[in-house]
Order: structure tokens, then C-alpha cells, then sequence
């Protein structure tokens, strides 16, 4: 399922003025790869990763 861009702008400012959640989306999206739940885990993580440093910033 691909994001809608709403969607990707509101993960962002809400990690952007609440640290709890950025803490919770990341450990909730690390915590389903072991469990089977690996297509979520990805999906958590990549809109973790996108709100935060973004695919460049992480590649250097």
C-alpha cells in the first residue's frame, strides 16, 4: 500500500514535537520484525526513517 503524502506530513510533525511517539513508532516497528510480522515491521520503519533522516541521509 503506498502512503499518501498527507499521511508521510503528519508522521513527520508529529515525530517532530513528540518524542514519546518517535521512540514508540520505532520500537514498534522493530519489535514486529521478530514476531512474523515483517511487511508492518517494513512499513513502520520506512515511515520512521522518511519523518526522520530520510533514505539519503541514512545511506552515508
Amino acid at each position: 500500500m503506498a502512503l499518501t503524502r498527507d499521511f508521510k506530513e503528519t508522521i513527520r510533525a508529529r515525530i517532530e514535537c513528540d518524542p514519546d511517539f518517535r521512540k514508540a513508532l520505532h520500537g514498534e516497528g522493530a519489535e514486529c520484525l521478530p514476531f512474523g510480522g515483517v511487511e508492518t515491521g517494513k512499513s513502520v520503519l520506512r515511515a520512521y526513517i522518511n519523518a526522520t533522516i530520510g533514505f539519503q541521509g541514512l545511506a552515508y
